[in-house]
């Protein structure tokens, strides 16, 4: 149950810088009276603005504050639910939106409006929902007739506490929504990876085939370069027979024996000139070089004769030596050739050998590339297929459970729409709905019944009357409706235990068209709620007998104050 304790506010419409405190719980029935424009109808706008940020009549926000002092409006609103104590605060000029509970400030959100969704789910009643189980009012009092068929259904469902519903639905369209997305996306996905494993499985198919065609041009150049090899290797063959059949010549001891011939040859030919050095000197000279003795003519010529025998045997000598020269020079230079030759085969075999590795290295690397580069591409495909195939199973898995998942999603959209589970606790309320409706019409003196479908659609049935509507009816019959409306939703309230609170005010309704016998009525059903606390603005004294409490209001200068107070 919610419990109003308290209103307090300053600087409010015509209310001064001095707080105004209402006590909300501590008398069962108020009465407030006062001339008109003198303020007796603020406390009404004061606990609205309060809780829900707006007043109850059609005054914009600017207006609200004090004409005078023009500033420092604020209205505190306390109550307690379910054991906790709240209280609310607003102002303008400084602007405020304070809600506490149990003495400690409840965190701000990011928007004002979700600190205000707060505060409403802590009350459980929108704004339209306690203007019409705690308010019924003669100026600007929209009955519940009047209001569109959704804003019936939402009070009502407020009532019978059956929010969580809705709120229940507002979640499962979100749900709804982010699971089509979520289908949308994995449909997506599947279409692409169905794509994608097509295109590896043809890239698979391509490098096998490519790897099928790489194999026969492997192999058509393997006997190409097989063709060359034995090409090389006969050439090979013929350079071994012709090395086979050749004696490298012993070059170094050619060289040694010309070397022994050219020192015989410079012996001789030293011999040769020292003989003929002789002959000339006794031919040319008559004294010993040593002694400075003459020398006679017969040692000349013995000596002469000497020596000219020497130059005979030299030339004996050199002759042969010469010979022997030009038969090693010969044969060096024909060594030399052959080892020319030689060498040049050598090379040639070399070059073959080299030719030859070449083209077995060309083969290797031929089979390398073959086995290497096709293999690995084949198995990178057949991994990424894999992979792809992995990939398309969990997607396949997750569609199956979104699709499940959008099948329950259905049969709890079926369930919490307005047909489903709402409208069936509905129906079973309907009935008590309406014995309480005509419970309290009956009371008050209606000779017709007023009866709501399913869709909160009224059904009239009175003689001759059959075909009308509650806007048919005179202001008196709408007010006996409209009470009738208020008391039920109370008194629903009270048996679920839901929005059920103490408070009920009534602006100036036993002052409007109602008639005396069911403004007596009134306050016969009004004197019957012992666990409510009703407050009564009115302009007429007439009843104040019948409240437990008094009122009055004033204007003093230019603020309105409670004149007499006896509660």
């Amino acid at each position: 149950m919610i419990v109003f304790e308290r209103c307090t506010f300053k600087n409010f419409l015509s209310t001064g810088n001095q707080p105004t405190v209402i006590e909300l719980n501590r008398v069962p029935s108020i009465l407030i009276t006062g001339q008109n424009g003198a303020g007796k109808s603020t406390l009404l706008d004061a606990i609205t603005f309060g809780i829900y940020g707006k007043p109850y009549r059609n005054i914009n926000k600017p207006q609200l504050v004090n004409t005078v002092n023009e500033k420092g409006l604020e209205v505190i609103v306390e109550f307690s639910k379910n054991g906790d104590s709240y209280k609310v605060l607003r102002g303008v000029k400084p602007t405020k939106f304070e809600i506490w509970r149990n003495g400690e400030l409840l965190a701000h959100d990011a928007a004002a409006k979700d600190y205000q969704k707060r505060l409403e789910d802590i009350l459980g009643l929108n704004y339209k929902a306690f203007c019409q189980i705690v308010i019924l009012g003669s100026a600007r009092y929209q009955s519940f007739m009047d209001i569109s068929p959704n804003d019936r259904r939402t009070i009502i469902e407020e009532i019978l506490d059956i929010t969580v519903f809705t709120k229940m639905n507002n979640v499962l369209k979100t749900k709804t929504t982010n699971n089509e997305l979520e289908l949308r996306e994995a449909d997506y996905q599947k279409t692409i990876i169905e794509n994608k494993i097509g295109e590896q499985e043809k890239n698979i198919s391509r490098i096998i085939k490519r790897s099928n065609e790489s194999d026969k041009k492997i192999e058509e150049e393997k006997a190409r370069i097989d063709l060359q090899l034995m090409k090389v290797d006969e050439k090979i063959q013929k350079v071994d027979e012709k090395l086979s059949e050749m004696v490298d010549p012993d070059l170094n001891s050619l060289h040694d024996q010309m070397s022994t011939v050219k020192v015989q040859g410079h012996e001789i030919q030293q011999r040769k000139r020292a003989a003929e050095d002789r002959i000339v000197f006794y031919q040319m000279t008559n004294e010993c070089e040593t002694c400075k003795q003459d020398i006679p003519d017969h040692v000349k010529e013995e000596q002469i004769i000497i020596q000219q025998s020497e130059l005979s045997q030299v030339e004996k000598q050199r002759q042969p030596l010469a010979e022997e020269y030009n038969s090693l020079q010969e044969q060096i230079t024909e060594a030399e050739k052959l080892r020319k030759f030689i060498q040049a085969i050598n090379t040639k075999r070399s070059e073959l050998l080299t030719e030859k590795k070449g083209l077995k290295d060309l083969i290797s690397t031929l089979e390398s590339s073959k086995n290497k580069t096709d293999a690995e591409d084949l198995e990178t495909a057949r991994k990424e297929l894999e992979e792809s195939e992995a990939k398309r199973l969990k997607l396949n898995r997750q569609y199956i459970e979104l699709t499940e998942e959008k099948h329950y999603l259905e049969i709890c959209k079926h369930l919490l729409k307005d047909e489903g589970i709402k409208s069936k606790i509905i129906k079973q309320y309907l009935p008590l709905m309406n014995q309480l409706i005509n419970k309290y019409l009956d009371r008050m003196g209606a000779n017709y019944s007023f009866t709501l479908d399913e869709h909160f659609n009224e059904v009239i049935k009175s003689r001759y009357r059959d075909n009308f509507s509650y806007s048919s009816f005179s202001e008196g019959e709408k007010s006996r409706i409209d009470l009738a409306l208020i008391f039920t939703w109370r008194e629903i309230a009270k048996t679920k235990n839901s929005v059920n609170t103490n408070l009920l005010i009534m602006d100036e309704i036993g002052d409007s068209s109602m008639d005396g016998e069911g403004t007596d009525v009134l306050w016969e059903i009004l004197s019957e709620s012992n666990d409510s606390n009703i407050f009564v603005i009115s302009h007429r004294t007439s009843n104040i007998e019948k409240f437990s409490s008094h009122i009055e209001i004033e204007k003093q200068g230019n603020f309105s104050k409670i004149k007499n107070s006896k509660y």
